[in-house]
């Protein structure tokens, strides 16, 4: 588990988060709350090839999370999956 900040583990029990298989909330949880510390304990972790997987893949991201990751990984909106559904229809610009 890379080192983060005590915060995002708000509502469970680190002991049981297991970055493999919750890499997706991980991920979404730091670009949604955590510092910048976090996001780059996140990259030297999984690297930035699996968490471009994993960021593309998610569903929703806020607005702020969003754009970010639009310039980190150069990459259009259209290939974020939160793109090509919007989870609140009023809603534009964010996933």
């Amino acid at each position: 588990m890379p080192p983060l900040s005590d915060h995002l583990f708000w509502d469970v029990d680190r002991a049981t988060v297991d970055p493999g298989h919750h890499a997706p909330w991980l991920v979404k949880r730091v670009l949604e709350q955590g510092r910048w510390r976090d996001w780059q304990a996140l990259v030297a972790f999984y690297g930035k090839p699996r968490l471009e997987e994993i960021v593309t893949g998610l569903r929703s991201l806020e607005p702020r999370a969003f754009a970010f990751c639009r310039v980190w990984f150069d990459r259009p909106a259209s290939s974020f999956r939160c793109s090509a559904s919007t989870p609140f229809p009023h809603q534009s610009a964010s996933c």
